[in-house]
C-alpha cells in the first residue's frame, strides 16, 4: 500500500499526513466496491457541507481520479469505486514515457511482451 501512496500523493512531508486517511478510503472503497460521496465523507470523520471539511475531502481524493479512482453520477448521487483498468492505463503511461527518456532508440526496439 505504501508504494500506492507514494505513487499517488508524492512523498512531501504534508503529503505523507493524508496517507492513513487515503488508505482508509480505499479500504473502504474496496470492501464495499462504491461508496457514495456523503457516505465516504462520513466514514472519514468530514463535514463536507463545511468549507474546510470539503476542501480537505478534496485534497485526499482529487489525486486518485486519475490513478485508481472513478466517479460515476446516479442522479444527483457521486458514487466512487476504485478501477484497475484505468491505474493499468497510468503506469502504461509511465513505462511509455521511462522508455523514450531512458532506453537510447527506443522506437526501434520492439514492444515488450508483457504488453501483448
Amino acid at each position: 500500500m505504501e508504494e500506492l501512496l507514494v505513487m499517488i500523493y508524492g512523498t512531501h512531508p504534508k503529503s505523507r499526513k493524508l496517507y492513513a486517511e487515503a488508505e482508509k478510503i480505499i479500504n473502504l472503497i474496496r470492501e464495499r466496491g462504491s461508496i457514495n460521496r456523503e457516505e465516504l465523507a462520513n466514514a472519514l470523520n468530514i463535514d463536507i457541507n463545511s468549507q474546510n471539511g470539503k476542501k480537505h475531502f478534496y485534497n485526499l481524493v482529487s489525486p486518485m481520479f486519475n490513478t485508481i479512482l472513478v466517479s460515476e453520477h446516479r442522479g444527483k448521487t457521486v458514487y466512487y469505486r476504485l478501477s484497475y483498468d484505468l491505474f493499468r492505463v497510468y503506469i502504461d503511461g509511465i513505462r511509455r514515457k521511462a522508455k523514450y527518456y531512458l532506453v537510447k532508440n527506443a522506437d526501434s526496439l520492439k514492444e515488450d511482451p508483457d504488453q501483448q
